[in-house]
């Protein structure tokens, strides 16, 4: 199944498609999603939606999919031009172009992708289009953070909030299991995960690191690992914080509740090893490298420390 149809399953869209067979759909909506892929997906739908009877029958491979997606269509425009940050240009643009007539469907759609990274100006620039928008126009934005679009754009649209996808709904797109696990329900970062051909390996590092390292002996060698996988230190804290609330389950709920399926025999094997207290304390490890590798601190020596202070808070605590 493809992105398209597990979207167009979502309470929230089945709500939107309801609303369209009332003609009750709002002239300009925000969909806030911290997943981009998702949102645009989102918003090519709904413009689709809008635009054509047919629309049950569409998805990615579809022609007036494509032909939106690809910023072609004549009445389907998509914002911003530069892909990135919408401009003060693209608001008069968008102003401008809501006063003309489609040309081959019977409404004019705006698509207007993260609004909340663009200037303050910008943002200003589309106000009154949005509260009084022409006849049959309608726009459709979306945003990965609430706190930073205007009080004034949000007054002016109906809000609906995207939620992360299942474990089962994102299985249905993804067939990497582990990418599945790490992606927090959002197909963009899934699917960039299972592109990286190393994940296997990083995880299993980092799950490595909780269950193996064992005495100050071995930091010199998992250091160096660690040092080797610096691009990857998303994915390396995101599975050992992950490993480490699956051992708190284990010791304070049930062995069912745990998310890193593929390790949880070598998480149960180090379980007694950990105290809560102890656990807890290395969470607040990692929060602190992260917070000194803001500040240029010395990599080597940062990984070191990191490692010879879980070692200690890990005996410690027990």
């Amino acid at each position: 199944m493809n992105l398209s149809e597990v979207v167009k399953k979502q309470k929230f869209f089945i709500d939107l498609m309801e609303k369209k067979k009332d003609n009750l759909l709002a002239n300009s909506m925000l969909f806030f999603c911290e997943d981009e892929l998702t949102s645009s997906h989102v918003l090519i739908l709904a413009a689709l939606l809008l635009e054509y009877p047919t629309f049950d029958m569409f998805n990615e491979q579809s022609a007036e999919f494509v032909r939106v997606e690809s910023g072609v269509d004549l009445d389907i425009k998509t914002y911003p031009k530069n892909g990135q940050k919408l401009l003060v240009a693209d608001a008069n643009e968008i102003v401008a172009e809501s006063f003309v007539k489609p040309v081959n469907l019977s409404k004019k759609v705006f698509l207007i992708n993260n609004i909340d990274v663009s200037t303050e100006e910008a943002q200003n620039k589309l106000l009154k289009v949005l509260e009084e928008p022409p006849a049959n126009v309608y726009f459709l934005i979306s945003a990965k953070s609430e706190e930073r679009v205007l009080p004034t754009i949000k007054s002016r649209c109906d809000k609906i909030k995207i939620n992360p996808l299942s474990q089962e709904e994102m299985g249905k797109i993804c067939l990497d299991d582990l990418a599945c696990i790490l992606g927090d329900g959002y197909p963009g970062r899934t699917l960039a995960l299972a592109k990286n051909e190393s994940l296997s390996q990083i995880a299993k590092f980092a799950v490595g690191l909780i269950t193996e390292l064992k005495s100050s002996k071995q930091v010199i060698k998992y250091s160096k690992t660690f040092l080797e996988y610096q691009g990857f230190f998303d994915i390396i804290f995101k599975v050992m914080g992950l490993a480490i609330e699956d051992i708190i389950k284990m010791k304070c709920e049930s062995e069912e509740l745990v998310r890193l399926t593929p390790y949880k025999k070598d998480l149960k094997n180090v379980e007694p090893e950990f105290s809560v207290e102890a656990l807890c304390e290395i969470s607040k490890l990692f929060s602190q490298f992260l917070e000194k590798l803001e500040f240029n601190a010395n990599l080597t020596v940062s990984v070191d420390n990191l490692l010879l202070k879980m070692l200690e808070v890990k005996y410690l605590c027990k």
